[in-house]
């Protein structure tokens, strides 16, 4: 109960965050020019779902971080609230700059190559109580999984392998931010506090 408390507090304090996320997202090059045409859904996405790449890791005005997800050829991006240590992740990935000791998520890429296994795609599936839930991807052979992920480790992992990151579009409507002001999202997202990844 003082968990659900917390965040709830936290979520409170960070929803005015929301809006004020589009200027540094356009300082930070983002959407300074139209992203490259949508390639086509993989089958592991399905029609329900829209490619994504990652737009970078935003220090939040009341502290934390998120990862933005902007969706290809449009100007919405998806903020997911991560913690210090994928935010880390993330940016070293992005960067290709690996940490001095292996990271939580280079050693599952390493396990996952070593048990001679391959990461596909990652993809965002849904909110549940104001939660995201990803799926991992992978292959083995002839055989495919999906694993239950948190979305901010399924992007590091997508990133360290250069894999596809797809978003349900039902996500991407609801927790979306208008990056250019055109209404997509009918300002609706400025209301509400985004999800967390947790």
């Amino acid at each position: 109960m003082a968990r659900c408390a917390a965040l709830a507090v936290a979520l409170v304090l960070v929803a005015p965050a929301c809006s004020k996320l589009r200027e540094p997202l356009r300082k930070a090059g983002v959407v300074a020019k139209a992203p490259a045409a949508t390639p086509s859904p993989t089958p592991a996405a399905g029609a329900g779902y829209v490619r994504v790449r990652v737009g970078g890791v935003t220090r939040l005005p009341h502290g934390g971080d998120a990862v933005l997800l902007v969706e290809d050829g449009k100007r919405r991006a998806l903020p997911i609230f991560i913690g210090g240590t994928e935010a880390l992740s993330i940016q070293l990935r992005l960067k290709k700059q690996p940490f001095v000791r292996p990271l939580t998520h280079d050693l599952l890429d390493a396990s996952i190559r070593k048990l001679g296994g391959k990461v596909e795609s990652v993809r965002v599936d849904k909110i549940e109580s104001n939660v995201f839930h990803g799926t991992l991807v992978l292959s083995s052979g002839d055989q495919r999984f999906e694993l239950d992920a948190r979305p901010s480790d399924a992007i590091a992992v997508a990133i360290g392998n250069d894999v596809p990151i797809h978003v349900a579009r039902s996500v991407l409507d609801h927790a979306g931010l208008d990056l250019d002001g055109t209404g997509v999202d009918d300002g609706a997202s400025e209301d509400r506090p985004p999800p967390v990844s947790l």
